[in-house]
């Protein structure tokens, strides 16, 4: 899994619009309906029909998007505008969509071996042109294509989000999500935009009001969640552990949809992620000249300061501010679980997947999960590594007195509260 920034808004630009989360009460497939869509004769005549009108975009380029021949892959915030709009509800019209041509079948065939959703692009031949234009007016060209009854695109219903701590067999969720049915599933594993749009407003909203972030995130998943392919039914997003502090972003924008949080024995995360040569370029100690609001807050609170912090508790405070924003949303929270590494497989197939995502689950998509955790979840060539099994014992005899030290004081605790929401 890959971190972020601390407060990855303070490096990345997104942004977004309202009009697609739940809580809108609208129907996710755009009037459509699933597997309605006619043949290929009918999809041509319903293509010619007169489109919406967006500024500086070639009619080529606004068909291909609006008949989701391409898919959105990156959002762009002009450095000295901002968020919002500066006269109107929402958000800027000159914030960037980026769209491209996935080819979807190298995941769906094989999620390990692009594993990531850069991986997926960078492999995709139709992602070396990129068609760009204002989000905002796309989105809602889009939401006008697609209320048309004969609309040749439909949209996927988000299913279920994977949020997690980092290192702790998130990857192995989306890949036994994609693996499972793959017709049917599309899986976005850590892309950037959702991240770009959970995080616009900043940690605790402050730099725009959450509204907006939540807009944007809802616009966002809108763009992501159309398709052309009749056997596509249902979209997942596996978020950047960055994300997980921007939680309550999310269940702003999607309160009805169902969540979880994958996070790992302390001592096991902390093996897992300052096993490096250099332990200062570990993912979890980067941040440390220049702490996130969340982590000088958390060390302030423990009545410590920033200069007495060892990289072994940085990297335990990092990691335990991750956490707690999956906690605090969890006390409140109806839609979300906490999902232990420990047995994760047996959990999911057990019951994640089929309770709690409400996906069918037979002996032919039990065998699919089992076959693809056979193999490393980030087998990033054509031969796909073989899984050697569970290293959570190794990892324990590795960890060493500093690393369970910093656990224990600083990462403990959120983790017991993990475990009351199993």
């Amino acid at each position: 899994e890959e971190f972020g920034p601390d407060d990855p808004s303070q490096s990345i630009y997104g942004a977004g619009q309202p009009g697609y989360g739940n809580k809108d009460k609208r129907d996710y497939r755009g009037g459509a309906g699933l597997g309605q869509h006619g043949n290929a004769a009918e999809k041509k005549q319903r293509n010619m029909q007169t489109l919406p009108k967006v500024d500086n975009i070639s009619e080529k380029d606004l068909r291909a998007i609006l008949s989701s021949e391409v898919h959105l892959v990156d959002i762009f915030i002009p450095p000295n505008e901002g968020v919002p709009s500066p006269s109107l509800d929402g958000y800027n019209e000159n914030i960037r969509g980026e769209f491209c041509t996935i080819d979807w079948s190298l995941h769906k065939k094989s999620p390990s071996t692009v594993p990531m959703f850069r991986d997926l692009v960078s492999k995709s031949p139709g992602c070396e042109h990129r068609i760009k234009v204002s989000l905002k007016q796309i989105t809602d060209a889009a939401r006008e294509y697609d209320m048309d009854n004969s609309a040749v695109a439909h949209t996927l219903e988000p299913s279920g989000f994977v949020f997690h701590e980092s290192r702790c067999g998130s990857t192995l969720v989306a890949n036994s999500l994609a693996a499972m049915n793959p017709s049917a599933h599309r899986v976005y594993s850590e892309s950037s935009p959702p991240l770009k749009a959970l995080t616009a407003c900043g940690e605790n909203s402050s730099r725009c009001p959450m509204s907006t972030a939540s807009q944007l995130f809802s616009d966002t998943v809108y763009m992501m969640s159309r398709s052309n392919d009749d056997a596509e039914s249902k979209v997942f997003f596996k978020i950047q552990s960055a994300g997980s502090k921007s939680i309550s972003v999310f269940s702003e924008a999607f309160p009805d949809t169902p969540w979880i949080f994958v996070y790992r024995e302390p001592n096991q995360v902390m093996m897992s992620q300052l096993d490096v040569p250099n332990i200062k370029q570990a993912n979890c100690v980067r941040g440390k000249k220049s702490p996130s609001a969340s982590i000088k807050h958390f060390v302030k609170r423990h009545g410590m300061k920033m200069r007495d912090l060892t990289d072994e508790d940085f990297c335990a405070v990092h990691l335990a501010t991750i956490c707690e924003g999956a906690t605090h949303e969890l006390d409140i929270s109806t839609t979300g679980r906490a999902v232990n590494y420990s047995n994760l497989i047996p959990t999911l197939v057990d019951s994640i997947f089929p309770n709690h995502f409400h996906l069918d689950l037979g002996s032919v998509e039990r065998k699919l999960i089992e076959e693809v955790s056979g193999h490393y979840s980030k087998a990033r060539n054509t031969k796909q590594q073989e899984w050697k099994g569970d290293d959570s014992e190794k990892k324990e005899r590795k960890a060493t007195e500093a690393m369970k030290s910093a656990s224990e004081q600083f990462l403990k605790e959120t983790y017991d509260i993990l475990e009351m929401h199993q």
